[in-house]
C-alpha cells in the first residue's frame, strides 16, 4: 500500500512531474495532460493544486531556481580563490544551450508574468539573490587586492547580470555561434573589463 501524500508532498510531486515534461515537450508545448501523466495522477487532480497552467510553470521556475540556489551556495562556498568563485557563479548562472529548462521557463514567465505581488517578489528575489553572490564575491575580491574597487559593487553586479541575461537569449534562440561556450567568454570578458587591474 503506498503511503497518501500530504498536500505540499503532492505539489513538490506535480512540479517534479513538470520538470520532467518540460525537459521532453518544451513549456511551449506542455499540457497539463503531460504534467499528469509524468505525475501519475488525473489531469482534474494537477489542476486541483494549481489551478491554471501559467501558475504550474510559474511554481517549476520557482521550484528550480529555489533548487539551485541551494547548488550555487554549497558550491560557491568551497571556492576560495574570488576568480575562480566569479568564473563557477557565470557557469550557474547561464544557460547550458538552447534546451536548458531553466531558462525556457523564464521565457515562458516573462512573456506571461504573473499578477500576484507574492511570485513577483519570489521572482525579484531570486534576481537578488545572484546579484548579492556576485557582489559578495567582488568586494572579496577588492579585499584580498585581486580586484580594482568598485564603487558600488552592487549596481556593477546588477549590470553584469543584465549583461548575462542578455547573452542567455542569445543563448536560448540558438543563433549560429552564439552557445554556451561563447556566452561564458563574452560574460567574463565584461567582468573582468573593470576588475582585473
Amino acid at each position: 500500500m503506498t503511503a497518501k501524500l500530504e498536500r505540499p508532498d503532492v505539489r513538490a510531486h506535480v512540479l517534479r512531474a513538470a520538470l520532467l515534461a518540460i525537459d521532453e515537450v518544451g513549456p511551449e508545448r506542455l499540457r497539463v495532460r503531460d504534467i499528469a501523466e509524468r505525475a501519475g495522477m488525473s489531469s482534474g487532480h494537477v489542476m486541483y493544486y494549481f489551478g491554471k497552467r501559467d501558475r504550474i510553470l510559474v511554481s517549476t521556475l520557482l521550484l528550480s531556481e529555489d533548487e539551485l540556489a541551494e547548488r550555487r551556495t554549497a558550491e560557491l562556498a568551497t571556492v576560495a580563490d574570488p576568480r575562480e568563485a566569479v568564473g563557477r557563479l557565470v557557469e550557474l548562472y547561464l544557460p547550458g544551450g538552447p534546451r536548458d529548462v531553466r531558462w525556457r521557463l523564464w521565457a515562458q514567465v516573462i512573456a506571461r508574468p504573473p499578477q500576484d505581488e507574492e511570485t513577483l517578489l519570489r521572482i525579484a528575489g531570486f534576481t537578488g539573490t545572484w546579484v548579492g553572490e556576485l557582489a559578495a564575491i567582488v568586494v572579496r575580491g577588492v579585499g584580498e587586492g585581486l580586484f580594482r574597487p568598485v564603487d558600488d559593487p552592487e549596481e556593477y553586479a546588477t549590470r553584469m547580470c543584465r549583461i548575462m541575461d542578455s547573452l542567455a537569449s542569445d543563448v536560448l534562440l540558438g543563433l549560429p555561434g552564439r552557445g554556451p561556450g561563447w556566452a561564458h567568454e563574452q560574460a567574463m570578458r565584461a567582468i573582468w573589463r573593470e576588475l582585473l587591474p
